[in-house]
């Protein structure tokens, strides 16, 4: 009596100790939806993303399209009234202790750059990690100044907000929000108040965050860096998720005609 051969399920693949899993999901956002309570405006409407360590994504979509209210949302700046978001491991509900420990982990940068204008720039960096942190002055001003030095601008650290330019300022803020070394950070339209001629110095910063592995999501209208950083570009439109794709898909062969129309009117 002759049986089937033996089948061994491993035999055309990688050993399983050599496949590769997927890295550990950073923020999980599962159909959040919200509401401003002051007009029962529906602006996010069921929308869900993952976003796994060390990646890049980046959101796009026109004004008033939820882009900015949703990232806003993974660090209890704005709340939402269904669906789950964890960051880090953490559900982010409305126990304080859970938004303490995610905004610990999470940094953020705006389109203004909210410096206090009294303090030098190494007194804003510092001033978080010293009095949130707890840690020694000069352990926290040692690090900020390497911080200052990594994003171009360490012989500004004496300066005050008011003697820099605005792309220089918008530096400052990064460094503020990596000196409280976060795991993961959120850029909400960080060029969009800058004049043009500014704008590359900021990108070039946020591109060196990705080159080091940091977790992003940005809210940006800069092609150039989603098209080159992203390893995701997602279009948001009328609170919803669209699409998402890797740039060369997205950029080049978008599946969606609102996708379509919204490049149509930015590329």
């Amino acid at each position: 009596m002759t049986g089937n051969p033996s089948v061994n399920p491993t035999s055309d693949t990688a050993p399983a100790a050599e496949l590769k899993k997927p890295a550990e999901a950073m923020i999980v956002a599962t159909d959040v939806q919200k509401w401003y309570a002051s007009n029962q405006f529906h602006v996010l409407r069921g929308v869900s993303l993952t976003v796994r360590k060390g990646e890049v994504v980046v959101i796009m979509g026109p004004s008033g399209s939820g882009k900015s209210t949703f990232i806003r949302t993974f660090n209890a700046l704005e709340p939402y009234q269904k669906g789950t978001i964890m960051v880090d491991g953490i559900e982010l509900s409305h126990d304080l202790k859970n938004i303490d420990a995610i905004r610990r982990e999470v940094g953020m940068v705006f389109q203004q750059f909210n410096l206090f204008p009294h303090l030098s720039v190494l007194q804003n960096v510092t001033l978080a990690p010293i009095w949130v942190r707890r840690r020694k002055k000069v352990e926290a001003e040692a690090h900020a100044m390497q911080l200052l030095e990594k994003v171009g601008i360490l012989e500004q650290a004496r300066k005050y907000p008011g003697q820099l330019s605005g792309g220089q300022q918008q530096r400052v803020a990064i460094a503020r929000a990596l000196a409280m070394q976060p795991r993961i950070m959120l850029f909400d339209e960080p060029t969009s108040a800058l004049d043009p001629e500014m704008v590359r110095e900021v990108l070039d910063t946020m591109r060196s965050l990705a080159d080091d592995g940091m977790t992003m999501v940005c809210v940006t209208h800069e092609v150039g860096f989603a098209r080159e950083v992203a390893d995701r570009v997602v279009l948001m439109a009328d609170g919803e998720l669209v699409e998402e794709a890797p740039p060369d898909v997205f950029f080049n062969n978008p599946q969606h005609d609102r996708t379509k129309q919204f490049l149509s009117q930015i590329l």
